[in-house]
This record gives C-alpha cells, structure tokens and sequence, in this order.
C-alpha cells in the first residue's frame, strides 16, 4: 500500500460523499472507475477506505437505503419501483418503511400531476407510460385510471 495513493483515495471518497450519500457498493465502484492521467486504484485501499468510512458512520448503507426510498416516494415511484432502485444500486437486503401505498399513490397523481393529461388517448398513455416507469404495475394503472374515470364521470365539472 502505498500511503499517497490511499491519501489521494481517501480524499476523493470523502469529497464523493461530501456532494451526497452512497451505498457502500455504489461508492466502491465510483472509487474503481479509472481516471484520466491518473494511476489505477488499488482494491485492497479501495476495500480498506470503505471499510474505514463504514467504521466512522460516515457511509451507511441502512440509512442511504431509507434516505433514497423516501426520495423516491416522493417523487411518486411505487413500492416495486423503488424495491428495484435500491436493489440496482447494492442495497436490495435493505427494506425501508413505505410511507404510502401504491394505490394512494396512484390515485394522488392522477389527480393531482396527471390530471390535466387525462383528457384525450394520447395524455393517457403518456400517463401509463410515466406511470411505468415509475415501477408501477399495469394492472395497477389500470385499475386506478377506471376508478378515477368513475369517479370523474360521477362527479362532473363543478
């Protein structure tokens, strides 16, 4: 191990998680990514500062996890669609508390973000599509589009 070289690692590890947090895995392969003009990390010093940052508090995959599920709920992804960011990010052990379930969820944008779009064909499946993305599941949407049409036709334009 060379002491410089770990200095350098450690430095730009700490500046990583000085602009936002990381998953000990996410980190560790930003760490790994080469850069120009620059020697290659070693992975024993990689796995070393990883350690180290685990050690201090100062990465936290359990806390990382519920920060980003609460992120993404916000951002009105399901519960499947954040399951699977977190998985694809190195934390898919992790289970963070849901705050809302997808079909309130989904009945809170379609009548609030969505809802100017839900007038013609082409709004809708920019909807469904949207919708999809954010990880919910077709039957899902579509069950929530009928009850809102339903619900839209029964109560009317006021």
């Amino acid at each position: 191990m060379n002491l410089e070289t770990y200095e350098r690692l450690w430095n730009r590890a700490l500046w990583y998680l000085g602009r936002r947090d990381y998953g000990a895995r996410e980190l560790r392969n930003k760490l790994l990514r080469p850069r120009p003009n620059k020697p290659a990390p070693v992975e024993e010093d990689i796995d070393r500062a990883i350690a180290r940052l685990l050690e201090l508090g100062l990465l936290d995959d359990e806390r990382y996890a519920q920060r980003l599920a609460e992120s993404l709920s916000r951002k009105g992804f399901s519960a499947r669609g954040i399951a699977m960011e977190l998985r694809q990010r190195g934390l898919g052990n992790e289970s963070p508390e849901m705050p809302v379930e997808d079909t309130e969820r989904l009945t809170e944008l379609l009548q609030g973000k969505y809802a100017h779009k839900l007038g013609d064909e082409r709004g809708r499946r920019t909807v469904v599509q949207a919708l999809l993305r954010k990880g919910f599941s077709h039957r899902d949407i579509r069950a929530a589009l009928r009850d809102y049409t339903e619900e839209d036709e029964q109560y009317g334009d006021f």
